[in-house]
């Protein structure tokens, strides 16, 4: 495919705070979800979230966990992005939200996550990093938090440990 960014060229971007966006939008014969990030997805879900310092913080951690990783541990990187930049979950006051940007940006994921279709799992990171998620269904499952602090203090600890560890 012509212009797709690899994993590690997308996470390497996020670490110099640059984040690769697409212009291709989603055919109007599928408003409710599309496989790719689509300029809706970038405008309704990830500018909004960037526009916070600690989403970009915790995006540019991210990218910073990738200088020098391994495949492997790219893998595990986008494993942990998905869940929870794209498709993060939080229950405030015993309700689901969604914080992630591919549930913000598709009314389709968005139904199905907070509708009871997907099955929530408490977030766990090194239980996350093994789960391989699906990119042309949606999502059967996500991971909740019990605020969008504990996403952030979660992922930078465990990017922290993985960093160490090399």
């Amino acid at each position: 495919m012509a212009g797709l960014v690899s994993s590690r060229d997308f996470l390497g971007a996020l670490s110099r705070r640059i984040f690769p966006c697409t212009q291709y939008i989603r055919h109007h014969s599928t408003p409710y979800y599309t496989p790719e990030p689509d300029i809706c997805h970038e405008m309704l879900g990830h500018i909004p979230m960037l526009a916070n310092r600690d989403f970009s913080n915790l995006t540019q951690k991210f990218g910073e966990a990738a200088v020098g990783a391994s495949d492997a541990e790219i893998d595990q990187l986008g494993r942990l992005y998905w869940y929870t930049v794209e498709f993060g979950v939080v229950r405030q006051s015993g309700e689901l939200r969604a914080y992630g940007a591919g549930l913000l940006s598709s009314f389709g994921e968005l139904e199905n996550a907070l509708s009871g279709k997907a099955e929530i799992r408490k977030f766990d990171p090194e239980v996350v990093r093994q789960i391989v998620y699906p990119i042309t269904t949606y999502q059967p499952f996500l991971f909740e938090v019990s605020s969008i602090a504990e996403a952030f203090d979660r992922m930078s600890a465990f990017v922290e440990k993985m960093r160490a560890e090399r």
